[in-house]
């Protein structure tokens, strides 16, 4: 008898444990954002509309739940902008913690960046996620 209660003390142990841990399933990218750069190196004000003196963009990807190893890449993309169509500008690999959920892919140019339209994509363990668009526009 106190075998059999063990056993099922140990059911209704795991079973909470494992209700109460969270799980969302496999690992997915909730939402992405664009921010501007908050002067700092980290993320600032999210946007969509960038000027051309604005210098860093960062893509902002937040995870269902933190995974250890998790792959993330960012592809910046210029879809129209002085001159070149739907050209990757560079790629951006990160690889999360076992506690992180918030993957900051962020590019800079050393010169203003050129009005026109772009695209960030991102990709979850080498597979497409989210794509943003955001454009570059005439301002300081």
């Amino acid at each position: 008898m106190l075998r059999s209660t063990l056993a099922a003390l140990g059911a209704i142990i795991l079973f909470t444990a494992t209700a109460c841990s969270g799980d969302k399933g496999p690992v997915a990218v909730d939402t992405v954002q664009l921010a501007k750069d908050n002067g700092s190196g980290s993320h600032g004000d999210v946007v969509t509309v960038f000027h051309p003196n604005d210098g860093a963009v960062h893509c902002v990807a937040t995870l269902n739940k933190p995974e250890n190893g998790t792959k993330l890449h960012f592809d910046f993309i210029a879809v129209d902008a002085a001159g070149a169509k739907n050209q990757k500008i560079v790629g951006v690999d990160l690889t999360t913690n076992a506690v992180e959920n918030i993957a900051d892919g962020h590019m800079t140019i050393p010169k203003p960046w050129p009005v026109g339209k772009y695209q960030c994509a991102v990709s979850l363990n080498g597979k497409p996620a989210k794509t943003l668009d955001y454009e570059v526009v005439a301002g300081s």
